[in-house]
């Protein structure tokens, strides 16, 4: 007999919503409005950072923008754009977060994204009713290379829902960035794995740094997962 897990912590683009592509376009077209081109290398050294330190690097790596604020605002606009007119889910993602909602499993987000844009995307493919949070790098006040931004995450989630103490091990995260992943890992979570071929990530990497590596929401995941033997 398995336990059944006490809490799902999603990662949001690149895990639920199919936007690192946009994420990349929308920084490129960013820095060329400013008459830099950079190529995905360039930015990939700044993609584990939170959105406002991010422009911040780009303002002191590049000198665009009046200051870092000015850029925030731009990309900001640039993105949510994007993530109501031409950012689809990952395949299957809408009928896995059914199944898990049927079985009883709460779930939160932990995103290096601003809520405000976070919710515009959940909104825009009718997700975020599935979250009882959303919790961001700035509210945890460091990037996904240490966990802080999960535990916070599954701190005001287990208050929401009555959990209590709930370790480590009984809570599994979904993300697309291994450098998230390893994190958790290192603390305990058990990790799902999502590969984004849009995105800066090392295959490679993702999978060694997962319990469960997948491509997409694919049928069956939610009993795996379930079904887990570590």
């Amino acid at each position: 007999m398995f336990a059944t897990p006490k809490a799902f912590i999603f990662d949001c683009d690149g895990t639920l919503i199919d936007s690192m592509g946009a994420w990349i376009k929308a920084s490129s077209r960013l820095l060329s409005e400013y008459g830099v081109e950079a190529t995905p290398e360039d930015l990939a050294q700044f993609e584990h950072l939170a959105i406002e330190d991010e422009c911040a690097a780009y303002h002191e790596h590049w000198g665009v923008g009046a200051n870092a604020a000015e850029v925030v605002n731009r990309l900001l606009e640039i993105i949510r754009e994007s993530y109501v007119t031409c950012v689809p889910t990952r395949e299957g993602v809408r009928s896995f977060l059914d199944a898990v909602r049927d079985v009883g499993i709460p779930m939160a987000i932990a995103t290096s994204t601003d809520k405000d844009s976070v919710e515009i995307a959940l909104k825009a493919h009718g997700l975020l009713e599935y979250f009882s949070n959303i919790t961001t790098t700035k509210d945890s006040g460091t990037s996904k290379r240490r966990p802080d931004v999960y535990n916070l995450a599954l701190a005001r989630l287990a208050e929401q829902h009555g959990l209590g103490e709930v370790v480590h091990e009984d809570v599994w995260v979904f993300e697309d960035a291994f450098f998230g992943l390893k994190s958790t890992g290192e603390v305990g979570y058990r990790r799902v794995g999502i590969f984004d071929p849009n995105g800066h990530q090392d295959e490679a990497k993702v999978r060694a740094n997962c319990e469960i590596f997948i491509e997409d929401y694919r049928a069956g995941l939610l009993d795996e997962i379930l079904n887990f033997e570590a």
